[in-house]
């Protein structure tokens, strides 16, 4: 009977696991989610190679290495795994209803340096590096507070070709380093990502990390028209964090990877090394292309719910972390519900409409590093979603298990109108 029991239990096992794994074979299941050669036809849009494509970037495209911690953040395990219930559609879901109904290929959440909910999907486990995408905006944002605190940047208010003389000629020359913090340079630019469409982000895209073109200031040279005041509106826009990664490698004078290997990614305690895309003049892509796995991820949000401090060490400044997350602080076109329908936007970060503070970096196809400091919570989801930008239906559903998930573990989903 026992026997029985436990092959019972094996086979339901196997079964939730194959149910939870939407698309799979549109995925790639049957040829081990292989990765595409960058050649003439590639696209990072051809579901047949994201799964493969999204955890093997390095393989793909030219990377710089971002250097682990000597000591690593040591994380524990939960004994028992987090169970939570969302309401979505009229119906009650948990964990692996999620996990079935979106193209999840990882997602973690800790409570604390405690690890209470870990899975993995298609294949992929702890030792995959994940294609950060636009996430890698808020890591740009960090490293320009800590290149502030160290006086490599002298004000927020100064002008972007102060440090970054290239960029004259652009829009972005004349802003100042706040105004590209937040997006709100005014510059006429189009963010949407459509398949096989010569768009302004697919020129950036194919300018920078897939070395098409010459890269550096190059890449974003076209930008000049304005399209509203600098300060009045937000507009989401991965070449306004290009020029701020100019302006970042122009005042630490050294590349991106090697001064976030010494200033975060090392104090924060990753356990890995992650890496960087880099374009033909050697240039990180400072809008994207972080590969790093979901547990440095999460270190990463830790890192943030504390303030900016681990080991009785300030690694990012905490008030300008504060200028970077807390609603009340921003400006009012830029406050949730504001900046768009339901998010805020900081300094390279999102900021979602509740009452306590809770923000997240997000990137194409689904990619979301959610923190709460006052409860600890830090959620990492890494996903191969069919569009770039996260669906309605897709994001509710996603709101709702954050909620519930904050809920669980002491936090709070307070949705201010």
């Amino acid at each position: 009977m026992a026997i029985r029991a436990f092959a019972l239990a094996v086979l339901m096992s196997i079964a939730t696991s194959a149910a939870a794994q939407p698309d799979a074979a549109e995925l790639g299941a049957g040829s081990g989610y292989p990765f595409a050669h960058l050649d003439a036809g590639f696209s990072l849009f051809a579901d047949r190679y994201k799964i493969g494509n999204f955890t093997n970037m390095e393989r793909i495209f030219w990377p710089r290495r971002i250097e682990a911690a000597a000591l690593p953040r040591a994380l524990s395990s939960s004994a028992q795994e987090l169970q939570v219930r969302y309401p979505y559609g009229g119906a009650q879901y948990g964990v692996d209803d999620l996990l079935a109904r979106q193209r999840i290929m990882g997602l973690l959440v800790l409570k604390g340096d405690t690890i209470v909910l870990e899975r993995y999907q298609y294949g992929r486990g702890p030792g995959d590096k994940f294609a950060s995408f636009s996430m890698a905006k808020t890591i740009t944002g960090l490293l320009v507070g800590i290149a502030l605190r160290e006086g490599a940047i002298r004000s927020l208010d100064d002008r972007a070709d102060a440090y970054a003389p290239d960029l004259r000629g652009t829009v972005y020359a004349g802003a100042s380093i706040r105004t590209l913090l937040r997006m709100s340079s005014g510059a006429r630019w189009s963010d949407r990502a459509v398949p096989g469409a010569d768009t302004p982000i697919a020129r950036l895209t194919g300018d920078t990390y897939y070395r098409r073109g010459a890269g550096g200031s190059a890449a974003i040279s076209e930008v000049r028209e304005v399209a509203a005041p600098p300060d009045t509106k937000f507009n989401y826009s991965s070449a306004e964090t290009f020029a701020l990664g100019l302006v970042l490698r122009g005042a630490v004078k050294r590349d991106l990877a090697t001064f976030a290997s010494r200033a975060l990614w090392q104090p924060l305690g990753a356990e890995s090394a992650a890496s960087w895309l880099t374009d033909a003049s050697g240039m990180e892509a400072a809008f994207c292309c972080i590969n790093a796995t979901l547990r440095d991820y999460g270190r990463l949000g830790l890192l943030l719910a504390a303030d900016g401090e681990f080991r009785g060490t300030s690694v990012v400044p905490r008030d300008y972390l504060l200028d970077a997350t807390e609603a009340s602080r921003q400006p009012e076109y830029l406050k949730p519900r504001r900046a768009t329908p339901f998010f805020g936007y900081g300094y390279q970060t999102w900021i979602y409409p509740f009452r306590t503070r809770t923000f997240q970096a997000r990137g194409l196809f689904g990619q979301e590093l959610i923190v709460q400091p006052d409860s600890g919570v830090v959620i990492v989801i890494a996903s191969a979603l069919k569009t770039g930008d996260i669906p309605d239906d897709i994001q509710i559903e996603r709101n709702y298990f954050v909620g519930a998930v904050l809920k669980a573990l002491g936090g709070r989903a307070d949705v201010y109108r």
